[in-house]
C-alpha cells in the first residue's frame, strides 16, 4: 500500500499509470544577451522537436527587477547568465515563432521577486499572439498599420537580426502595440479569455526559498506572498488551469549547500506553507493546488534516486487525509535538473558522465521533465555543442536504453524500498524540527534554514576538495 502502482495512491511510482508517448520529458534551460540571442536558443534545442518546452533564465538586473540602464553597478550585467527582459516587447521577441496557445507548448520561467511582472509580459504576449492570428484571419492589418503609423513615426519597435530557423514570425507583428488598441473591446475580451484557458507553463515565484538559499528578494517575504495569492486568485478567477503559478524550488536550496534530505524537507515544508496561506485566503484546496509543481536537483548521493518517490507520497497523503483534496491535487508533479555543483572544473569531458548517472535517476524516478546541464557549465556558458550533448544524454535513455521504457523499473528493488521508507523518515523529522521553531516562516526568523544550508555546504565542499567525497 505505500508502493501501489503508477498512477495510484499514493503515486510512490508515479503519478501517471503510462509514460507519455510521442513527447520527451526534455525541457533545456536557456538564456542569455538580449531577446533575440536566447529565442533564437530556444529555436535550436527545440528543432523537430513534437513538443516545445521552453525553461528560461533571465539575467540579474531583471530577477532584482531592475532595468537595464548605463549604470556602473548593472550595466555589466546586462544579459549576463540569463536573458534581459524589460517590457512586453522583449517578451514578444522572446517567444516569438512559437505558438504559446498549443497544446504542445509549454514555457518555464524561472523568476522570483519580479514573477508577477515577468508573468504579466508572458500573459500579454500570448494574447496579442491569438490577436495577430486573428486579425490575419480578418485580414484587418490596414487598421494595425495606421496605429502604427500614429504611434511611431520612426523607431518602431523591431526584431534584431534575422529570424532563426523555425521561426515564422509569430508574436512580432504587433511589436509597439497591444491588442487592445486595435481590436474591438468584445473581440478582445474573448481572445483574452480563451488564451487564459490555454497557456501551460510554469512560473517559478517560489518567494520562501529565496530567502533561505538564493537571495533574489526585493520585496519583504509578506507582500511577496500577498502577491503569489494574488496571482493564484487570477488564475482561479480566469479558469488558468494549464498554467503552475508557483514552483517550489528545491534545486537552489541543494546549489547552495543543501544535502538531499534537507532540500528535500524544506521543499516540502515550503509547499505546505503556501497551502496554508491559500487557505487563509479563502481558497478550496482544488481550486488552487493543481497550480502548483516542484523542482529539485538530482546529484550522485544514492538518496537521489527516490527524491520523487518520497516527495510523491509524503504530498499525496497529506492531500487526501489532511486537506481532503481530490485526485488531481493529490499528485506531486517535479521538474528534475541535473546538479550544477556537482559538476568539475577540471577534466569537464567527465562531467557528462557525471549529468547522464543523474538523469537516469530521474527518468528511473518518473520526473515529469528534465533539464540535463552540458558539461562546460563548470567554467562558461554552454555552447551550442555543449547543449546537443546534454540533450542527446536524455534522447539516448529515453528512446535507446531498453530499461527506460519500464513505468517503474526499480519496483521490488529491495534497496530502493528500503530507501525510501529511510528518506521518507528523514524528512518527517526535519518537519518536526522545523515546527518546533514555529513553521517555516518562524524557523525563518531564527535563521534555521540559512544556517543548515551552509553548515551542509561547508561539508560537502570539504569532502570535494579533499578527494574523500564518494
Amino acid at each position: 500500500m505505500q508502493e501501489n502502482l503508477p498512477g495510484r495512491f499514493p503515486f510512490t511510482a508515479g503519478v501517471f499509470e503510462l509514460k507519455r508517448q510521442g513527447e520527451d520529458p526534455t525541457r533545456m534551460f536557456a538564456g542569455e544577451g538580449g531577446p533575440e540571442r536566447t529565442n533564437k536558443r530556444f529555436h535550436y534545442v527545440s528543432l523537430d522537436q513534437p513538443a516545445k518546452r521552453l525553461s528560461t533564465a533571465f539575467d540579474s538586473v531583471t530577477l532584482y527587477g531592475e532595468d537595464p540602464a548605463h549604470r556602473a553597478d548593472i550595466f555589466g550585467k546586462v544579459g549576463n547568465s540569463g536573458v534581459s527582459i524589460a517590457t512586453v516587447d522583449d517578451a514578444k521577441k522572446l517567444y516569438s515563432g512559437f505558438d504559446l496557445c498549443d497544446a504542445a507548448t509549454s514555457v518555464s520561467m524561472t523568476i522570483n521577486g519580479p514573477a508577477p511582472i515577468l508573468l504579466a509580459f508572458f500573459l500579454n504576449t500570448a494574447i496579442d499572439q491569438q490577436c495577430e492570428k486573428w486579425i490575419e484571419d480578418n485580414s484587418q492589418w490596414s487598421i494595425v498599420n495606421s496605429r502604427l503609423q500614429e504611434k511611431f513615426s520612426n523607431n518602431r519597435p523591431v526584431y534584431a537580426g534575422d529570424l532563426p530557423k523555425g521561426n515564422n514570425g509569430l508574436g512580432l507583428k504587433l511589436l509597439g502595440l497591444s491588442g487592445n488598441e486595435v481590436l474591438p473591446a468584445d473581440i478582445y475580451e474573448q481572445i483574452k479569455t480563451s488564451t487564459l484557458q490555454q497557456v501551460r507553463g510554469t512560473v517559478q515565484a517560489d518567494i520562501l526559498k529565496e530567502d533561505q538559499a538564493q537571495n533574489t528578494c526585493i520585496f519583504s517575504t509578506e507582500f511577496a506572498l500577498k502577491l503569489m495569492g494574488d496571482v493564484q486568485e487570477y488564475f482561479i478567477d480566469n479558469k488558468v488551469r494549464n498554467f503552475y503559478s508557483v514552483s517550489i524550488s528545491g534545486y537552489h536550496i541543494a546549489e547552495a549547500g543543501a544535502n538531499p534530505i534537507t532540500q528535500l524537507a524544506f521543499t516540502l515544508a515550503n509547499g505546505f506553507t503556501y497551502v496554508e496561506y491559500y487557505l487563509s485566503r479563502g481558497m478550496h484546496i482544488d481550486d488552487f493546488a493543481p497550480n502548483l509543481s516542484f523542482f529539485f536537483s538530482n546529484g550522485m548521493d544514492a538518496e537521489y534516486s527516490v527524491i520523487g518517490r518520497v516527495a510523491r507520497r509524503i504530498w499525496a497523503k497529506a492531500m487526501k487525509q489532511k486537506y481532503g483534496a481530490n485526485e488531481r491535487s493529490q499528485k506531486l508533479k517535479y521538474h528534475i535538473q541535473t546538479s550544477g555543483r556537482s559538476l568539475h572544473a577540471q577534466e569537464i569531458d567527465f562531467n557528462d558522465i557525471r549529468t547522464t548517472l543523474q538523469a537516469l535517476y530521474a527518468i528511473y524516478d518518473n520526473c515529469n521533465s528534465l533539464h540535463t546541464n552540458a558539461y562546460d557549465e563548470a567554467i562558461t556558458t554552454p555552447t551550442e555543442e555543449s547543449v546537443r550533448r546534454a540533450m542527446a544524454i536524455q534522447l539516448i535513455i529515453n528512446r535507446e536504453l531498453g530499461s527506460a521504457k519500464s513505468e517503474n523499473i526499480l519496483q521490488g528493488s529491495f534497496a530502493i524500498e528500503e530507501l525510501t521508507n529511510l528518506v521518507e523518515a528523514a524528512v518527517l523529522a526535519e518537519f518536526k524540527r522545523i515546527s518546533e521553531r514555529g513553521g517555516v516562516l518562524g524557523a525563518m526568523e531564527r535563521m534555521y534554514q540559512r544556517n543548515k544550508i551552509q553548515e551542509e555546504s561547508m561539508h560537502y565542499e570539504m569532502q570535494k576538495s579533499n578527494g574523500s567525497c564518494r
